[in-house]
């Protein structure tokens, strides 16, 4: 057996794969995250690792854990966890959604000349140099950078390693030679120290230490590799299949697709990109809050009082259109395709006669919308979708598959339901047991989708709507300067 784990921003899975690539058994925990401040947002690793134990423990229960051959990690990016010589966390632990870093951001893009999607106020190097000149005693006393998948592995082996995923996810990789950019550490006054090891994703990352094998009941020569960040979605929602993307929808979503061989792109700036540390290049890019959204539009709209699910069904029972209300979706500034870390969500159309469920309806068409958007952009890119694979908890969600289909006007599929991104460690893990191909072994682990096709009910009734979600969100992106705003001040003005 395999067990993959993936460290969220808000759930930890656990899930265990036979070596067929079946789920043999699976469970899930979540945790929250502090905002002391509007547009910050910190961690405590002690919880991941709390839910983590709990996970394991559960599945002990039900599983025979000495089965295991291969423990693999996962998880959320760009999250800088310091620890000091004694593997303590140092905090403030910065989540990836904080904006607290925008002007040192802009200092860096301004100093490096890097393009927004290796360098954005979501990576970890703005936010070490946001505490080198406002909390400098949390990195006089850090002997080591670590990300949240790299610190569980950390907790369960004692070895402090990472991968080239997180290093790029930093703005801290050479992406040309697939080393550390350690000059970029020094010109920022930071100690390139911090660094652990790189290594790829199938190689070996210690032994599990002995009183932790002995609480899980796993047997001593269980393999612990290293793993690869949560961009590892992107190649794990679907076969990758050219002309088809692949939204894999969490807090945020990443929406890639795959390149033909020889398939060039046409230049549009640096609102599309193309990924490369992953087994085939990809075109694509992220936004930022799209589940994120659907969760606060919940939390904000009915007060916790009627379960997320059941406030979906009432919103997807209204009619299409939302009686003319739409929504941006942009709650944490956004990334692709504008970059810019000033913008914010907002509703247009209300009236005195909309309720609730209508309001969140437009959330869940305007979460559809950005996709849209992001479609189109393909296009000016000379890339045609023909059609979308969603992956990721948004493809869990009754009713929302069919509403991305309509929206978009494309048919949707759903191979991987929620669990996307394990699939990848699954293969990984079979690559570092015998040597199998990545593509083969993750072939394994995809049935027959679940398709929906576009409704002729509705088709047509997005697209006046579409055309003012494209206005509103172009005129808020070309009115405010970019990567100017600081989000503490807004409302303030």
């Amino acid at each position: 057996m395999i067990l993959t784990v993936d460290v969220g921003t808000s759930t930890l899975k656990a899930v265990l794969y036979d070596r067929t690539g079946q789920v043999a058994a699976q469970t899930s925990r979540r945790y929250g995250y502090r905002t002391p401040q509007p547009g910050w947002a910190e961690a405590d690793p002690e919880a991941w690792w709390q839910a983590f134990d709990d996970a394991v423990l559960e599945l002990a229960q039900r599983v025979e854990l000495v089965a295991v051959q291969v423990i693999a990690f996962t998880g959320q990016m760009h999250t800088a966890v310091l620890l000091d010589a004694d593997g303590a966390v140092i905090p403030p632990t910065i989540l990836w959604l904080d904006r607290r870093a925008i002007a040192e951001t802009a200092e860096l893009q301004q100093r490096f000349g890097m393009p927004p999607y290796q360098l954005n106020s979501t990576y970890t190097l703005p936010k070490l140099l946001w505490l080198a000149r406002h909390q400098p005693d949390a990195l006089a006393r850090s002997a080591t950078l670590l990300w949240p998948k790299d610190y569980l592995r950390y907790r369960l082996t004692g070895v402090r390693v990472t991968d080239v995923t997180e290093a790029g996810g930093a703005a801290l990789l050479d992406w040309e030679k697939q080393t550390w950019a350690t000059a970029r550490m020094v010109d920022c006054g930071l100690d390139p120290a911090l660094l652990p090891p790189l290594r790829r994703a199938q190689d070996d990352a210690g032994a599990v230490l002995a009183p932790l094998a002995a609480r899980y009941g796993f047997a001593p020569e269980v393999r612990v590799i290293v793993g690869a960040g949560d961009v590892l979605a992107l190649v794990t929602g679907a076969p990758p299949q050219p002309g088809r993307v692949t939204c894999s929808m969490g807090s945020s979503s990443m929406v890639f697709a795959p390149l033909a061989a020889g398939q060039t792109v046409a230049q549009t700036g640096d609102r599309l990109y193309v990924y490369p540390l992953l087994p085939y290049p990809l075109l694509g890019g992220v936004s930022s809050t799209t589940g994120a959204a659907l969760h606060w539009a919940w939390q904000a709209l009915y007060e916790e009082q009627t379960p997320f699910d059941a406030a979906l069904q009432q919103a997807l029972a209204t009619p299409a259109g939302a009686g003319g209300l739409f929504f941006l979706p942009f709650l944490a500034g956004e990334r692709t395709p504008f970059w810019n870390d000033g913008l914010r969500g907002a509703f247009y159309g209300l009236t005195l006669t909309h309720r609730r469920a209508q309001l969140l309806r437009a959330v869940l068409e305007g979460v559809a919308f950005s996709l849209r958007y992001l479609l189109d952009e393909f296009a000016r890119s000379g890339v045609a979708i023909a059609a979308v694979a969603l992956a990721g908890g948004g493809a869990a969600l009754k009713g929302l598959p069919q509403l991305m289909a309509d929206v978009c006007a494309r048919p949707v599929a759903v191979y991987a339901g929620e669990e996307t991104v394990t699939r990848g460690l699954y293969a990984y893990a079979c690559q570092s047991l015998d040597g199998e191909a990545f593509a083969s072994a993750l072939a394994r682990t995809f049935g027959a989708p679940e398709q929906y096709t576009p409704s002729v009910a509705v088709a047509g009734c997005y697209d006046d709507l579409y055309v003012g979600y494209c206005r509103l969100a172009e005129f808020a992106d070309a009115t405010l300067a970019r990567n100017s705003i600081d989000p503490s001040s807004q409302g303030k003005l």
